[in-house]
């Protein structure tokens, strides 16, 4: 497993590296898409490997804050994989591989809670399956709504910085980001849903409220906010995108924030 996560590693960093040089040297030229999603293959299918091997071998799934976060990195890195075939989604590289990068590291250096639990239910598989996938789409969301606040900084100040050429347009960058976020709310509602109203079976106890719940319920109702307002006003623009970045911070507040300050902060104090 040493080796594996070794050649993942300098594997991310190569590419990390491949597409920074590539936007700063040469954003007129056209990118080479197709061979980075050919090389993508084998690295996403070693990276599965490194993530569900040790979840196999224990018949538990890890929930620890690094193995999260590198589970949460490899499904954002398949979705933009597979929607690199319908959209153009250049300019997510810059931040994917190096969050796989970062993922990696933690994953290692900051694994959290190692013991794993068992999904010995449909109630509990479905509600780890749809949250998985609703962070992993409001990841590519607001990556999107950077991307767009990004250019539109560069198109206001009349530069020609290497963004412009580099990253599709803008506003194939809003509908991009929009399409996430929708599909990323119905995902986080089947999470939410599942969550309150099967709370026995989820988590083995009675439904409480907890932070986890208030900053997810926090962040549903911005995300329904920004959908309704598109649906009804057509709304758009930079208040949108920084409404679509906070939404996620308190997504991750819920969930990731927690696990980091119980398993990594509390547990070094101790």
């Amino acid at each position: 497993m040493t080796l594996l996560f070794v050649c993942l590693l300098l594997i991310y960093s190569g590419f990390s590296l491949f597409v920074i040089h590539f936007w700063r040297r040469k954003p007129s030229q056209t990118y080479p898409l197709k061979q980075e999603l050919t090389l993508l293959v084998p690295v996403l299918l070693l990276n599965a490997l490194w993530l569900w091997l040790p979840i196999l071998q224990s018949q538990r799934l890890l929930l620890g804050f690094g193995h999260a976060m590198a589970m949460l990195s490899w499904i954002t890195l398949v979705l933009y994989w597979c929607g690199s075939f319908f959209y153009r989604l250049q300019g997510l590289q810059l931040f994917l591989f190096p969050i796989a990068v970062l993922s990696l590291l933690c994953d290692v250096f900051l694994p959290g809670a190692t013991t794993g639990v068992v999904v010995d239910n449909s109630a509990f598989a479905l509600h780890i399956m749809s949250s998985l996938l609703a962070y992993s789409l409001f990841a590519l969301a607001t990556l999107l709504a950077w991307l767009m606040l990004w250019l539109a900084r560069d198109l206001r100040q009349h530069r020609l910085s290497p963004s412009v050429s580099f990253l599709p347009p803008l506003l194939s960058i809003e509908k991009l980001m929009f399409q996430s976020l929708t599909m990323g709310f119905v995902s986080l509602t089947v999470s939410l849903l599942s969550g309150m109203l099967f709370s026995e079976y989820v988590f083995g106890h009675a439904f409480t409220w907890t932070h986890k719940i208030i900053f997810g319920i926090a962040s549903w109702v911005i995300y329904a906010g920004i959908l309704f307002l598109r649906w009804r006003q057509g709304a758009r623009g930079k208040k949108i995108a920084i409404a679509v970045i906070v939404g996620f911070i308190l997504l991750m507040l819920a969930y990731a924030g927690s696990k980091f300050v119980l398993e990594i902060v509390l547990a070094h104090s101790r």
